[in-house]
């Protein structure tokens, strides 16, 4: 045991030795401005393998960004179409506003200018029978309203009331071929008389003209007057074609009414 021990505290002292020589070798290499052979070995051989690494790292990393970055993207382009889509709603509501504010503008100037009071009225209800043009107001006997009211817009006659509720009222379209309004060419050369009515198609015809009425294309047409219902000088419509009637007796004119009945939105009782 103490032979074994002995060998053991020998290869000790050796191995002290020769580290502490290498120790002084490398100071004095380094002292000297000389490469330490050691050191240059383990630099050799190591750094390749760590510099292999760190490239390793920084290639993954380049190639893996994307997944940060490209749900980063998501979340952005998310976010602002979420923000196009609240400022496109936005932009609607402004739109609607503005129209609004134009038509109701235009018609405080319409109401001004008209010596007979007018009650206005949305529509709130339209029927979806050709044949029988009505429309529904938000008006009723509450604010006014009767049985043969007329209704108009600024820009001419819609139609007359024909049955009314307390909060309600039914409009019937001059388009509606039940009805009859009388009529007169407004041109001074003209002043010839008829009988505005629709078809079963919905289209609005001045009827009763004699073979030899002065009327054509483009004249303004207006309310006569004549009968108990519409008051003279309302606006109908403009002349788009004559043509004789069914039994060649008399002629006929196919009118434009000046209100587009399908898209109006506001109108005006007069009571």
């Amino acid at each position: 045991g103490d032979h074994g021990d002995l060998h053991l505290s020998i290869r000790r002292q050796r191995q002290m030795c020769i580290r502490d020589r290498l120790g002084v070798w490398h100071n004095r290499r380094v002292d000297h401005g000389q490469q330490d052979i050691v050191s240059s070995v383990v630099r050799t051989t190591v750094a390749p393998p760590a510099t292999a690494v760190n490239g390793v790292s920084r290639w993954f990393g380049d190639k893996t960004r994307w997944i940060t970055d490209g749900r980063a993207s998501h979340d952005e382009n998310v976010r602002l179409k979420a923000r196009i889509a609240q400022l496109e709603e936005e932009n609607a509501r402004l739109k609607e506003a503005d129209i609004k504010y134009s038509q109701l503008k235009d018609d405080l100037g319409f109401i001004k200018n008209s010596a007979v009071s007018k009650i206005p009225a949305s529509i709130i209800g339209r029927s979806p029978d050709a044949k029988f043009d009505t429309l529904m107001l938000g008006r009723g006997s509450r604010d006014g309203v009767k049985p043969h009211n007329v209704v108009v817009t600024r820009q001419g006659v819609v139609g007359q009331i024909t049955e009314v509720t307390p909060t309600t009222a039914t409009v019937v379209l001059l388009t509606e071929q039940n009805g009859g309004i009388g009529a007169r060419v407004q041109r001074p050369e003209s002043r010839t008389f008829g009988i505005c009515k629709g078809d079963s198609a919905g289209k609005l015809w001045m009827y009763h003209l004699p073979n030899d009425a002065n009327i054509k294309v483009g004249d303004l047409v207006i309310s006569s007057g004549m009968g108990e219902v519409y008051p003279a000088g309302l606006v109908i419509g403009t002349v788009a074609e004559v043509r004789s009637d069914d039994e060649n007796v008399n002629k006929k004119a196919r009118i434009v009414p000046k209100v587009n009945l399908s898209r109006v939105e506001e109108v005006y009782i007069l009571p």
